[in-house]
């Protein structure tokens, strides 16, 4: 090879590793750069409860604040949380919310209908 062959095999030798090591790093950050994630498992919005009493249920990623009806939850260590309600007789809005250390936040409401006769 000659020299100026082997320079241009190094530059792009160099320049293949950096871009690996710079694609790498963005799929291990993405969900961090994403924010939080709250993906509700039960009940889904627009069901009917048979009783007064329901389990939420559900896993949240990347928060270090959650609330439910402005009350702090804790998560376990899967993100994991089961919280229980209880609700009044007619038409119920539950809001979850998940908040990161930059302040973003992600929000889910779910809206369910509670009553004797229904």
């Amino acid at each position: 090879m000659h020299l100026g062959q082997k320079k241009l095999f190094a530059a792009l030798s160099v320049g293949i590793f950096v871009g690996v090591i710079i694609f790498y790093s963005y799929l291990q950050s993405r969900a961090i750069i994403a924010g939080p994630k709250i993906i509700v498992d039960w009940p889904k919005s627009g069901s009917v409860a048979t009783t007064s009493l329901v389990t939420v249920l559900g896993t949240i990623a990347h928060a270090n604040e959650v609330t439910l009806q402005g009350r702090p939850i804790f998560i376990d260590l899967d993100g994991r949380f089961s919280e229980q309600l209880l609700l009044m007789e007619g038409y119920n809005i539950i809001e979850l919310t998940a908040k990161d250390i930059e302040g973003r936040m992600d929000k889910k409401t779910i809206e369910l209908v509670y009553g004797d006769g229904i």
